[in-house]
């Protein structure tokens, strides 16, 4: 089974992903977080496969997260998609400098955010 967490604090993007992955993934989990700081916490505790994580949110934005998921030993090598209406390529490098895998722009394409996905679970199967 696939465990995803979402990190984003719009509801409709929230339901858009869960649709998607549920279409496209066979046998996937799918958690999500309001923001960053609820973000760290289910990562933690619950270990995902990949997080989908969002750069613009209340309390603490995706870069924040990335960043305090980089550095807690726990979290430090789960995979991190940064999905945001918020890039450019400043905040798409910044992201990557901070520990995220990929970036993709909202609205985004299918296509891409699967091959994303499959990418990094793929790299870590095979770590």
């Amino acid at each position: 089974m696939v465990k995803v967490l979402h990190v984003e604090d719009n509801a409709i993007q929230r339901e858009l992903m869960q649709r998607l992955l549920e279409m496209e993934l066979q046998d996937c989990q799918i958690e999500f977080a309001n923001n960053g700081i609820e973000g760290l916490a289910c990562a933690q505790s619950w270990q995902p496969d990949v997080i989908l994580m969002d750069l613009r949110m209340p309390q603490m934005d995706g870069f924040e997260a990335i960043a305090a998921l980089r550095k807690a030993p726990t979290t430090a090598d789960i995979p991190i998609i940064a999905i945001s209406a918020w890039a450019n390529v400043k905040n798409e490098e910044r992201a990557l400098a901070l520990g995220a895998n990929q970036c993709i722009v909202k609205p985004f394409d299918v296509d891409e955010v699967m091959r994303a996905i499959n990418t990094c679970l793929n790299a870590n199967r095979t770590a």
